[in-house]
């Protein structure tokens, strides 16, 4: 879950997949969003990003500063952004809601062949990398 704020001051959440977040080291993501969306514009307008990182044991709330790469013009529909981490929070159920466990995620099935997802995700991948 990637949350941004909007002009009004709202949380604007947004949904990404591991094909649009790439780790390059302990304290920078990159990240790829659709140049059009609202998400693109919000990092763009306020440079602030939250990530949630939900796990069965615990969740991670990763605080981020992000700054717009240059365009690409191969790839115009896609914004590449990197993510400076500023803090990260841990959360445990504890005392009464120890236990506590998540059980399963959201599932996502993308229309027509398989071959097109995977397409996607390479695509989404190198230039992540790049």
């Amino acid at each position: 879950m990637l949350t941004t704020v909007d002009p009004y001051g709202w949380p604007h959440p947004a949904l990404v997949s591991y094909a649009e977040l790439l780790a390059l080291d302990a304290a920078r993501l990159r990240l790829v969003l659709s140049s059009g969306s609202r998400s693109s514009r919000h990092l763009r307008d306020s440079g602030r990003v939250t990530l949630v990182f939900a796990d069965a044991e615990f969740t991670l709330y990763v605080k981020a500063e992000a700054v717009s790469l240059p365009p690409d013009p191969d790839h115009a529909d896609l914004t590449r952004f990197e993510l400076h981490v500023r803090d990260v929070l841990e959360d445990r159920a504890e005392g009464e809601e120890a236990g506590v466990r998540v059980t399963s995620g959201i599932e996502v099935e993308w229309p027509g062949a398989p071959d097109a997802s995977v397409r996607r995700v390479t695509r989404l991948r190198h230039f992540l990398a790049d």
